[in-house]
């Protein structure tokens, strides 16, 4: 079959099968996982405690459609996400006890995906936008004693997004036009 086609038919049989490789590696997908690291222990009640490291990023949020689970291991706290304007908003403002209501409590902390009645048993799934976000932990009902460790796991599952498949069925539709000029 290869001899009947010239250069522009062999171009155009290259550009068909990346973009059938590319439809199928994005209906399979990815999963990535890992476990959010220095997640301080919430010492006291209902109060938002940050991790110091980001959850990975989307960096191709056009490209590669990602969606975000997280997990962890104690029933007492609560979980939720944060883009970095937030954390840094709660990091500025003082404690509770000196203006209640503006503080970074369960319920004021502005979340993209969690709250304060996130269970560990189901834990949160979230969609991923391209940004910094970091994961915000809370004790629900009383202070965890100091060194009690919260082991939280993320699972990012990678698939398509519109673009990729515009992308890819133009390869493929691109590539068949080249092959049906191309021939000899």
């Amino acid at each position: 079959m290869l001899e009947m086609l010239n250069s522009r038919g062999k171009v155009g049989l290259a550009f068909a099968v990346v973009g059938v490789l590319l439809l199928l590696a994005g209906m399979i997908g990815y999963t990535m996982t890992g476990e959010v690291e220095d997640v301080p222990t919430p010492n006291a009640p209902n109060q938002a405690f940050f991790s110091g490291e980001p959850i990975p990023e989307n960096a191709f949020s056009a490209l590669v459609s990602a969606e975000l689970t997280i997990t962890w291991d104690r029933d007492d706290v609560w979980m939720g996400l944060v883009d970095a304007d937030e954390k840094k908003r709660c990091e500025d403002v003082p404690s509770n006890f000196f203006t209640p209501g503006l503080g970074c409590d369960g319920a004021s902390t502005n979340f993209e995906a969690g709250d304060s009645s996130a269970t560990a048993s189901q834990g949160f799934t979230w969609k991923m936008e391209s940004g910094t976000y970091y994961a915000a932990l809370g004790a629900k009902d009383a202070a965890l004693p100091e060194g009690t460790e919260v082991v939280v796991s993320y699972e990012v599952h990678l698939g398509h997004s519109l673009l990729s498949l515009l992308l890819s069925f133009a390869s493929v539709t691109s590539g068949g036009v080249l092959i049906y000029y191309g021939r000899e």
